[in-house]
């Protein structure tokens, strides 16, 4: 998710596919006509401002070029434009002005560009996307808005004269406390309702629900959340409240259903034929099966050894339809409070309601005409689109005319005059240049029907609105199929124009032929060489079987001796491999929302022997790492003789794990936590697994181990797989789970860690539940004003010694926090055949860096003579 603001080159990064029923690639009498790839499970988000998962980043960055892109020279990254790069700048500049205390970064747009669809790619798409990252109710995953611009504070929270980023915050949370309320009329009503008379229980089908809220009296703090004219809000708006929650709820279910195929394959659950029925194992996973096991030789019940299984749902249930209807029936009638408030269909409400009561509290400083009280962004310009517009500007010792004419299509005029974009912030900031990285997706596609008119500052994006967010920039065409100016364009299996959702993602396979427009990036970028490349869901235990039988062309498997070993075996059919150091690290995660108390958190921390993980890989290509940060990144603490440090400090992290100490330490924050409150049923936690195999997971062992110690301790801990376990990250839905980050260039930690971020993450994390309850979380609250403090310092220098010292300050607090465990840093493992794909084409192994994968330039793999 964080690949976005980058260009294409680590759009890509990740990027996996492969097509199934494709004719063996092994078979050299018969090339294919298609290069496949491998991908991890896609959510089929494709939008470039709102994907959230790094595969669907991955599919959208295939249509995307950057404003910038990256180069690596004597191990540092360095920024990359031009006429022989595949981006949008033709010429760029960094300068600080000392008088002013500014930044100004200048971009000279380049002429001629064509998005795949063969319209223009002009400063007026440039200024949209621009315009659409620094909304104040966008909620994808970007954090431009983050970045010091100048006047930035002032349009997003429409205020004249001084303004910060407290202001931004204030609004926010005013924003929280009535998207609470909004929520709170629902579940009010109908525990209201639904009272059976016995404490706790509640009964109140649909119907009884839709007739109690059409005579329901609204609250005054409802209609506030709704709108800031309460006489437009009836009874018909929290109807529809209910039914979104009732629509998102079943489509939970239905990731729920696809989750439980592959979440019970592994002990104990394996050797139970009743696992063998998909209808049983979604049964289970929605607590419909009464569980008893064997009891251990401490008289306790072993949750390693399952001795009964006794359903508690109807049995004459047969398909996957009757299945869902059956628990959503029994939910929705019964425990609507519960998923409202703790579902992911409560994230997916919060995360609405907040943007549009956003939108409520914005619109209070705009006039009834729609005039906005600050109509731009002082700090982002258009030389050419202003009064007074220069001649010429000269960047980086070049002089360029500047555009002040254009054709209907927003381009220059005149073929020797080019758009200049300039961004100002206050200060310094040196993560700003890549947040200004951003990928250009075309205005006319994603706000089709709004036009764009620079100098009366009209970017093509409505100002604060939720409907304009929803309902255009993620209608349903702009989330199932990209469009940009990207090596590749979607198409469908006929390789066809203009695919519709269905058909460029369909059974698994996404469909890509090649863009004919790319080469108008520059005179040193040509077409791409192979005309079509699909993708398909494959898991990574099966990518080298499929890579050996031909239906895969391009693996990431992990780096395993038995993975090693099978490549070996394999040379003869023409696979070959390499492998980098990886842009990221494995970690455990722990949602404070979901645990909200800190010393039970520490205390699942301190049952983690993370060293466990390594045994996973093959020796010498993972290590332990004990900060929240790749070690790739320069900002990873060094001990005294430059070598990658292992003391953090802390000692609830397993750092020289010792289970005897790790169990002493368990049950004295198990005490604390008693102290505040915490009973029995808080130690129920489920700890899963991102991926279709439970044991076939780098940290299974770690969290097997830590559910087995707490287990003893009193807990009642499971360990399950879920293959959309990553989809359910990104709306704050786990509680405990084993992941892997994928960094980016810089080490700024804001996104993930800032108070104010707006990033999946956070809500990972549970920042919404410990921002919007202090009362509940005051230690929590404590950490995060310091963290963040140090975040934002870290932004304000450019001097890397002081950044360090600052970063690793940070990372003490983001691990008293107790939210995330760091686990292993691992290498990458490639492979691929070069029976069906040059060799040459591939870049050799030692101008591969972590930054970089064998076919970061798509466009320039070939397929083999």
């Amino acid at each position: 998710m964080k690949k976005r603001i980058i260009a294409l080159m680590l759009c890509i990064v990740m990027c996996f596919s492969v097509m199934a029923g494709l004719s063996s690639c092994a078979d050299e009498a018969k090339k294919p006509d298609a290069f496949v790839i491998m991908t991890e499970a896609l959510d089929g988000l494709f939008n470039p401002f709102f994907s959230t998962t790094a595969a669907d980043g991955t599919i959208v960055g295939m249509t995307q070029i950057g404003m910038l892109s990256t180069g690596y020279e004597n191990g540092e990254v360095t920024i990359a434009f031009g006429d022989d790069e595949a981006v949008v700048t033709k010429a760029f500049e960094e300068k600080y002005d000392e008088v002013s205390d500014t930044t100004t970064y200048t971009f000279v747009i380049k002429n001629g560009i064509k998005f795949s669809d063969g319209e223009a790619l002009t400063i007026e798409d440039v200024l949209f996307n621009l315009y659409v990252y620094l909304d104040p109710v966008y909620t994808g995953s970007s954090t431009m808005y983050s970045t010091d611009i100048l006047g930035l504070t002032n349009y997003r929270t429409q205020t004249i004269g001084d303004s910060d980023s407290d202001t931004d915050s204030t609004i926010t949370s005013s924003a929280q406390a009535l998207a609470n309320d909004r929520l709170n009329e629902l579940i009010n009503l109908f525990k209201e309702v639904g009272k059976t008379g016995t404490q706790g229980s509640y009964s109140a089908t649909e119907s009884t629900m839709k007739e109690a809220i059409l005579a329901h009296s609204l609250s005054d703090g409802y209609k506030a959340a709704v709108s800031n004219d309460p006489d437009k809000v009836t009874n018909q708006s929290l109807l529809a409240d209910y039914e979104l929650a009732l629509k998102l709820f079943k489509e939970e279910l239905g990731t729920d259903y696809v989750s439980a195929q592959e979440a019970f394959k592994e002990v104990p659950y394996k050797g139970h034929s009743e696992f063998d029925d998909e209808i049983f194992c979604f049964m289970f996973y929605e607590s419909m099966v009464q569980v008893e096991y064997e009891l251990g030789e401490d008289g306790k019940p072993d949750k390693s050894k399952i001795k009964k299984l006794t359903p508690t749902y109807r049995t004459d249930i047969t398909t996957k339809e009757e299945a869902i209807e059956y628990i959503y029936s029994r939910k929705v009638s019964t425990s609507l409070h519960e998923i409202v408030k703790y579902w992911a269909t409560a994230q997916k409400l919060q995360t609405e309601f907040l943007a549009k009561a956003k939108e409520v509290i914005l619109h209070q400083n705009i006039s009834d005409d729609g005039a906005l009280l600050v109509p731009n962004i002082e700090g982002i310009v258009s030389l050419g689109h202003t009064n007074n517009a220069p001649a010429t500007v000269t960047v980086a010792g070049e002089t360029y005319t500047v555009a002040t004419e254009h054709n209907d299509d927003g381009a220059p005029a005149y073929e020797n005059e080019y758009d200049v974009l300039q961004i100002t912030i206050d200060g310094v900031d040196p993560k700003a240049v890549w947040n200004f990285a951003f990928t250009v997706a075309p205005q006319h596609y994603y706000a089709e029907g709004y036009d764009v008119d620079i100098a009366a500052n009209n970017f093509g994006v409505e100002y604060a609105s939720f409907d304009y967010m929803t309902n255009v920039i993620q209608s349903t065409r702009n989330i199932k199929v990209p469009v940009g100016a990207g090596p590749y364009k979607a198409t469908n299996k006929d390789n066809g124009d203009n695919p519709e959702g269905t058909a460029f993602f369909s059974d698994n396979v996404v469909y890509f032929k090649a863009n004919t427009y790319f080469e108008t990036l520059g005179s040193g970028i040509n077409n791409p060489k192979i005309g079509k490349i699909r993708y398909q869901v494959v898991s990574s235990s099966n990518a080298l079987n499929a890579l050996e039988t031909g239906a895969v062309h391009y693996v990431t498997p992990q780096l395993t001796d038995e993975n090693i070993n099978k490549i070996n075996s394999l040379a003869s059919k023409g696979i070959e491999s390499t492998y980098t150091d990886q842009l990221g690290y494995g970690y455990i995660g722990i949602n404070a929302g979901k645990v909200p108390n800190i010393n039970v958190r520490r205390a699942i921390m301190s049952a983690m022997n993370t060293s466990l993980a390594l045994s996973y890989y093959r020796t010498g290509t993972a290590e332990t790492i004990y900060w929240p940060m790749s070690t790739v990144s320069w900002a990873y603490p060094k001990a005294d003789d430059g070598s990658n440090s292992r003391d953090n400090g802390r000692d609830y992290p397993a750092i020289n794990f010792n289970e005897e100490d790790a169990k002493q330490k368990i049950l004295e924050y198990m005490e604390k936590a008693a102290e505040e409150g915490v009973t029995e049923e808080d130690y129920e936690i489920t700890f899963t697994i991102a991926g279709s195999n439970l044991t076939d997971h780098p940290s299974y062992n770690t969290l097997q181990n830590a559910a087995d110690l707490l287990n003893e301790c009193g807990w009642d801990i499971e360990v399950v797989a879920d293959t959309q376990a990553l989809t359910k990250l990104s709306t704050g839905s786990l509680s405990v789970w084993a992941a892997a980050w994928g960094s980016t260039i810089d080490p700024d930690m804001y996104q993930v860690y800032h108070k104010n971020s707006t990033a999946s993450s956070v809500l990972a994390w549970g920042y919404r539940e410990i921002l919007a309850t202090p009362d509940l979380y005051v230690e929590e609250n404590s950490i995060l004003n310091e963290l963040s403090d140090l975040i934002d310092q870290a932004r304000e220098t450019t001097d890397r010694e002081k950044r360090c010292e600052l970063y690793e300050k940070a990372m003490q607090y983001v691990l008293d926090l107790a939210v995330e465990l760091p686990v292993y840093q691992r290498s990458t493992l490639y492979a691929y055949n070069t029976n069906v794909i040059d060799a040459d084409s591939i870049p050799a192994k030692e101008d591969l860096n972590p930054y970089t994968s064998p076919i970061d330039k798509i466009w320039e793999i070939e397929f083999a003579d």
